[in-house]
């Protein structure tokens, strides 16, 4: 019997699939980013339908520079025929956006509350979304992957059980090397083919770069009113949270929170050979 050629990675997988479809992701400058806005191909609405506040808040922000070069904005973008009095030809249009942040160390101590996380690892609180689009042999690589986004925990707090002294040490650990996404888009006439991961693909592989841990706020009332983000964001490792008053670890923002713990892995391990195919 034949042994199954292990899962492309997506460095591996991801060139080929934008280029089989005529896609380009591309990590903008505030420059490029006014040009496009010059050219309408960012207009807030043809991505939020509900709050274009959101997206154009977050561009003024990068244009501005408000965060010192750490808030970025990556797109997504196909080729497409357009027929105009001048005849025919191929125009780039901007399909996907979003926006991702490195948030500084002393930002993320912040947000945490090293108490409530050996609370929540104790009592087994953290809960991940079930996707019925895919095998069950990728859910279950799917589901590995997940796991992963808590051991960094366990692992950090583990000098912290052995010392009780340590504690600077485990918290410093915990709040290094973090990126918050802050959105992630598709136009609205490109929606239902699985561009999405496609665009957190290109997201996270950027963010990878120089980071390990991943968090994002799910807009509309979390996982249980926006199921297709979190479908999405499951499928890549992402846990949610509790809130901090049930007892979860985050003491802002602490709602409606997905977190991946271990951006690499996913990049890794996911199989990304049947989760970039686009329907």
């Amino acid at each position: 019997m034949d042994t199954p050629s292990p899962p492309q990675t997506l460095a591996r997988f991801l060139p080929a699939t934008l280029q089989s479809n005529g896609m380009r992701c591309r990590d903008e400058t505030p420059t490029s980013a006014q040009e496009l806005l010059a050219r309408g191909q960012l207009d807030a609405k043809d991505f939020i339908e509900v709050s274009p506040d959101i997206e154009n808040t977050l561009m003024e922000a990068f244009i501005e520079n408000d965060y010192d070069g750490r808030l970025h904005l990556m797109t997504l973008s196909m080729m497409r025929r357009d027929d105009d009095d001048d005849g025919r030809h191929d125009i780039e249009e901007i399909i996907g956006v979003s926006f991702w942040r490195e948030v500084p160390a002393d930002e993320m101590g912040d947000w945490f509350d090293v108490e409530r996380i050996s609370k929540m690892i104790t009592k087994s609180t953290i809960e991940h979304e079930n996707d019925s689009d895919y095998s069950n042999d990728v859910k279950r690589r799917m589901k590995l992957v997940r796991s992963s986004s808590i051991k960094w925990i366990q692992n950090a707090l583990a000098s912290t059980d052995q010392d009780k002294t340590d504690t600077k040490a485990s918290i410093d650990q915990l709040t290094h090397s973090w990126v918050k996404i802050e959105l992630v888009a598709i136009k609205q006439s490109y929606r239902a083919h699985h561009l999405g991961n496609i665009l957190l693909g290109c997201t996270l592989a950027k963010a990878h770069e120089h980071n390990e841990h991943a968090i994002l706020h799910v807009a509309g009332g979390g996982s249980k009113n926006n199921i297709p983000a979190a479908k999405l964001y499951g499928r890549f490792g992402f846990v949610t949270v509790p809130r901090h008053d049930e007892g979860g670890p985050f003491a802002k923002p602490d709602k409606d929170l997905f977190v991946l713990g271990n951006i690499g892995k996913a990049l890794n391990d996911l199989p990304f050979e049947e989760m970039l195919q686009i329907k």
